[in-house]
């Protein structure tokens, strides 16, 4: 965590301290007898300490709440790349099976060393293969299946941006002053940053539309 951040975070909660004291002399003066000319040393000193607990439960308590949102934030996102990486091996799966399909009788073009197709894994390859041959170039509904793998990789790269952007402000924000103190109590751990789950697929050709 910066010193800068710590120094925030210590005035920030200097300021709550100095609010809660300052609520507590008034409760004091409220409550004792109108013949006190000054507020009994007693009730000072308690004064002063109770508004430092206060400053450090409303302090707790903001900090905890920013944390639960950013942490629904982050489980909504995650939830969301996925359904969009769901969708992308979807579109990938059924590029390779128009692969397949349309150029059958040069699959020696995209074998590999080991006799197997080289399979369709982002818009880019699947881009080359359709400027590549009259058959793809011709077919709309390949042009329109290559926009959607594009968007799909799009959307999941600016997703992916999001959600570790937010990863960073949750770290942050339970390893800040006071929620630093008492994270292992809270349950709070560190987030990690977004890593592809491997998503495995089974379509027919009646699922695919080919």
């Amino acid at each position: 965590m910066k010193n800068g951040s710590v120094l925030v975070s210590l005035l920030k909660l200097f300021g709550l301290c100095i609010i809660g004291w300052l609520l507590w002399i008034f409760i004091f003066s409220a409550v004792l007898p109108m013949d006190e000319e000054e507020i009994p040393d007693i009730f000072v000193r308690l004064s002063v300490l109770l508004g430092v607990l206060t400053g450090l439960v409303i302090s707790i308590g903001i900090s905890y709440s920013q944390v639960a949102r950013k942490r629904n934030k982050l489980e909504a996102s995650a939830s969301n790349i996925l359904i969009v990486e769901e969708r992308e091996t979807t579109l990938l799966e059924k590029a390779n099976r128009v692969v397949e399909k349309y150029l059958d009788h040069e699959k020696e073009v995209f074998m590999n060393k080991n006799n197997h197709i080289t399979p369709v894994s982002d818009a880019s390859q699947f881009q080359r293969l359709i400027e590549a041959y009259p058959e793809l170039r011709s077919n709309k509904n390949i042009f329109e299946l290559l926009n959607q793998i594009k968007d799909c990789e799009n959307t999941v790269a600016n997703f992916k941006i999001g959600y570790n952007s937010d990863v960073e402000d949750y770290n942050s924000l339970i390893n800040t002053l006071p929620l630093s103190l008492l994270k292992r109590l809270l349950k709070f751990s560190e987030a990690e940053y977004y890593k592809k789950k491997e998503v495995t697929l089974e379509l027919t050709d009646d699922m695919l539309g080919i």
